[in-house]
């Protein structure tokens, strides 16, 4: 049994050292990137400027939380935000990101669009899509509706503006 001036010490130790952990633990969250990829902004919005693009299973460095958003380092020091529901805080498997459902996926983004394809966001309707609506009877006043559909824009601050308003996307409640 240890004497009682000895307890005393042994015991600040303790919980110096069991203090010095849980700071630690507490102030360094590491969180994984599990989007195939993700920007690092400046500002909390997705509009802000990209500060860095991080890749599938990245891990990053929280440096505190507002919201829906992390203020994150990367490995390479760049600090930036990202929404939160980019992120994982458990390592995502390389498998997951392989599987096959991704490859898919991915072959499907690296394939060029034809050029009736492409046309469709230029012009409205492709000529296989009008030649379907014709051929189906739908009258030519609703393909000329659909193709002003296609032909309107909207600037990224609507988007941005459509979204805080609905609540929808990242930030949905």
């Amino acid at each position: 049994m240890l004497s009682p001036t000895c307890r005393t010490p042994l015991g600040v130790v303790g919980l110096v050292c069991l203090g010095v952990l849980v700071g630690i633990a507490h102030g360094a969250t590491t969180v994984y990137v599990q989007a195939k990829s993700a920007q690092l902004r400046d500002q909390k919005t997705s509009l802000g400027k990209t500060v860095a693009t991080v890749q599938f299973g990245d891990a990053l460095e929280v440096q505190r939380q507002e919201g829906d958003w992390l203020e994150v380092r990367t490995a390479g020091g760049d600090m930036g935000w990202i929404f939160a529901n980019k992120t994982t805080p458990t390592r995502p498997s390389a498998a997951a990101g392989d599987s096959s459902l991704a490859r898919l996926g991915q072959a499907v983004r690296q394939t060029e669009a034809a050029p009736v394809t492409a046309s469709v966001g230029a012009r409205g309707l492709d000529k296989v899509s009008e030649e379907y609506a014709t051929r189906s009877g739908i009258p030519k006043q609703y393909q000329n509706t659909v193709d002003r559909m296609a032909a309107y824009r909207l600037s990224d601050q609507e988007v941005e503006a459509f979204l805080q308003e609905g609540r929808l996307g990242e930030y949905a409640r």
